[in-house]
């Protein structure tokens, strides 16, 4: 079975309340939301709440809104990639709204979201990707495939990319599947070191 036809089975099994899919898609996609959010956050007071736990309130809520029926059209990985980036550059800016209440009253809002990180946060919460968001990501995508200079590591890289599995990536590479996930670590420390 392909990653995609994994993540749409466990898409409307969590609409049925199942509890082993919600984890399947925690598993899934947590560490790059994580990743996404931690961007976000960028020069905000994280003593409270970081990224983790917005994360966290976003599979809750996701779970929550599922069961109860407000997606009966999320069909696919890239719905459900697109609507757990709304919903947490949503929370985002809920938890830039309530720090600025706390900071210095309800007239800083303003001010936060016409800032230039405010913006972007918006953007996200589009339905679509702007042409220069999408230019930049594929920018910045080359340039972090380029860090990996060609061969295995590229090559795992851009299975994953392209939405493979472990178990698919290895048989593709004909080696085992705990082979990549210690080459994707490898990948992760290399891509962490450069950003």
């Amino acid at each position: 079975m392909t990653d995609t036809n994994e993540v749409t089975n466990w898409i409307e099994q969590v609409k049925d309340g199942d509890s082993h899919a919600e984890l399947q898609i925690w598993q899934h996609y947590f560490e790059r939301l994580v990743r996404t959010v931690r961007r976000n956050l960028r020069g905000q007071n994280r003593a409270i709440s970081d990224e983790e736990d917005i994360v966290a309130s976003v599979f809750e809520s996701f779970y929550k809104a599922a069961e109860a029926g407000r997606f009966p059209d999320l069909a696919d990985r890239d719905e459900l990639w697109r609507l757990l980036l709304k919903m947490s550059a949503r929370k985002v800016i809920d938890k830039r709204r309530h720090d600025q209440r706390q900071r210095r009253g309800d007239g800083a809002i303003a001010q936060s979201l016409a800032s230039p990180d405010g913006e972007q946060l918006l953007q996200i919460v589009g339905d679509h990707p702007t042409p220069e968001m999408i230019a930049m990501m594929t920018e910045t995508m080359e340039q972090l495939l380029q860090l990996l200079r060609g061969g295995e590591l590229q090559e795992i890289a851009i299975a994953k990319l392209d939405g493979l599995s472990n178990a698919e990536i290895a048989s593709k590479l004909n080696c085992s599947e705990r082979t990549v996930e210690r080459r994707l670590h490898l990948i992760r420390e290399k891509l962490q070191q450069q950003l």
